[in-house]
């Protein structure tokens, strides 16, 4: 993450700006895995929780995916993004 960078095998890929690192964990099954540190765990500016649905919720996940995808299109550009990243950083 603070090397802007994402390693795959042994070749290096730079990351653009913006960039979002997301990471996923399983509570449950921890076999063969270890915790991460401390001074890693800090790094992460939220941890989110998803337990499973209720019943009515389930359903309307999967009434959802049976559906299909709605379309989606941008809601601003790159560079303004970035713009507005430099704005938060006066304040």
């Amino acid at each position: 993450m603070q090397e802007r960078q994402v390693t795959i095998g042994r070749e290096s890929h730079k990351l653009p700006d913006p960039f979002l690192v997301m990471a996923t964990q399983n509570p449950i099954e921890t076999e063969g895995t270890y915790a991460l540190p401390e001074a890693q765990v800090d790094r992460f500016m939220m941890k989110v929780t998803v337990g499973y649905p209720n019943e009515m919720d389930e359903f309307l996940v999967v009434e959802r995916m049976a559906q299909g995808l709605a379309s989606v299109s941008p809601v601003m550009t790159t560079e303004r993004l970035l713009q507005l990243q430099r704005e938060t950083d006066k304040v």
